[in-house]
């Protein structure tokens, strides 16, 4: 049985290399909790937040009795988050939001699905873990595999839900007025981020288009929706400012194309700092192809001004080329005759090549715009090549679909589909994927542009004029 004289041996070890950091004992605040027997934790983890997400800030083990703790200095008051395993477990796990300020002992016994503080200098943290419960109330909805669909949503949200974040929110009236301003932001964030992630959650029953509670066009703001750069001190801030553009992105009457999104979302942005940090949280999500990237990026780059920034797009334009320049990978594979056809049997011309099977629908509706494509440059120097991965059991199959969509181009069957030379070596494991060749048989692009993305045309527009 470990006593509490030696418990306290051993949270004073584990905090000695914060302790040697801190200037003086004034700014340091204490963490110490017990993970109940049923959380069989090995390690805590203790989250800050940098740029609207959250980074792992320490970590501590747990003792054999499920003791942990952290004694870190506070230089400034923020949001901390305990981690015992379920913080990004959206299946199960619940918020432990901390305010951390100087001087502070938070103690907490953490169970299953609940906390309760201990102590009497936990500052202002039993207000916000009725912030905290209150999220988890709406993350009952959002968790990974939940049944609950909109019918069980809608009467919580428009019943309880709004109600509930509006009391809160006048609730918050300490004489802290820089935390109240943050908690109410935190509230109103948690809320918003929930609202918009409902709807990207797959469901077994959905509401028809139309069918939203009112709630949804009034968080809409058609002008500036984020000015208050204290989202970034919100480990979803950044998510719920992607989350909202996405959701009403989707309801738009007109598609946005990926490549306009970035300067279409951040019109509804004020700020550099908060522009800058959205523009780095989009640059990575969307993956934009090198075409892509260089429509977008030219109006972007004032933004781009920190050394973060500098360096992330100087390794974020690396990767987009690193292929280029290379030889392409030679194949021979059969076409529906049985006749082999090789990647050297197009050297002179470039080849764009489509690798998708029969079963794959996202394959089979680009094959109307590759027909498109196919028509405007016969006669040109390009080749469009179709190779399919579909198991060698089903190639009769795979010729009847050729014949019966007359499809056009070269058509070729890949010897051992996801397993063949083409897949391996490009590391294709989703399809469609499309590459791009030059003339004397040279990477482009091993995740070219879709013949659906207008970009597509222009990019071969310029190969083929500057071939001239």
């Amino acid at each position: 049985m470990i006593t509490k004289q030696l418990l306290n041996v051993l949270l004073s070890s584990i905090f000695a290399l914060n302790l040697l950091q801190a200037k003086s004992k004034s700014n340091l605040t204490t963490i110490t909790g017990h993970l109940n027997v049923e959380l069989k934790a090995e390690a805590v983890t203790l989250h800050h937040v940098v740029d609207g997400k959250a980074e792992v800030y320490a970590t501590t083990k747990v003792n054999n009795e499920g003791d942990f703790g952290f004694q870190i200095p506070v230089t400034e008051p923020g949001f901390f988050y305990v981690d015992y395993g379920q913080y990004n477990n959206r299946s199960r796990g619940q918020v432990i939001r901390l305010y951390i300020e100087p001087g502070l002992e938070v103690k907490m016994d953490v169970n299953e699905n609940d906390y309760v503080l201990k102590g009497k200098n936990n500052g202002h943290n039993d207000l916000v873990q009725e912030a905290n419960n209150l999220n988890n109330a709406f993350r009952e909805y959002n968790r990974l595999g939940c049944l609950k669909t909109y019918e069980d949503f809608y009467p919580f949200l428009e019943n309880e839900g709004i109600k509930k974040v509006a009391n809160l929110k006048n609730k918050i009236n300490t004489k802290d007025e820089a935390f109240n301003e943050l908690l109410k932001l935190a509230v109103q964030t948690d809320f918003e981020n929930e609202l918009f992630l409902f709807f990207r959650l797959p469901r077994i029953a959905h509401p028809e288009k139309d069918n939203r509670p009112k709630i949804f066009e009034e968080v809409y703001n058609a002008d500036i929706k984020f000015s208050n750069a204290d989202i970034l001190k919100l480990d979803n801030g950044v998510l719920c400012m992607s989350s909202y553009f996405t959701y009403y992105r989707f309801h738009a009457d007109t598609p946005t194309l990926k490549h306009e999104t970035i300067n279409s979302d951040i019109k509804h942005i004020s700020g550099n700092r908060l522009k800058e940090v959205y523009i780095l949280e989009s640059l990575q999500r969307l993956r934009l192809k090198p075409e892509e990237y260089k429509k977008v990026i030219p109006p972007l780059y004032p933004y781009l001004t920190s050394e973060k920034s500098q360096d992330y797009i100087l390794e974020y334009e690396k990767q987009l080329h690193k292929e280029e320049g290379q030889a392409g990978f030679e194949f021979t594979y059969e076409d529906i005759n049985g006749k082999p056809v090789s990647f050297t049997d197009f050297k002179g011309k470039y080849v764009y090549i489509d690798i998708w099977a029969t079963w794959c629908g996202p394959c089979k509706k680009q094959i109307p715009y590759l027909k498109e494509l196919e028509h405007q440059y016969e006669g040109k120097d390009i080749v469009f090549v179709s190779i399919s991965v579909d198991k060698m059991a089903d190639k009769q199959k795979w010729k009847d679909f050729v014949k019966s969509e007359d499809l056009g181009g070269v058509q070729l069957m890949a010897d051992k589909d996801f397993a063949s030379g083409i897949t391996k070596n490009y590391e294709v494991n989703a399809i469609p994927r499309f590459l791009l060749f030059d003339k004397a048989g040279k990477i482009i692009s091993t995740d070219a542009m879709r013949p659906s993305n207008p970009l597509l045309k222009e990019q071969l527009d310029e190969l083929l004029n500057a071939a001239k």
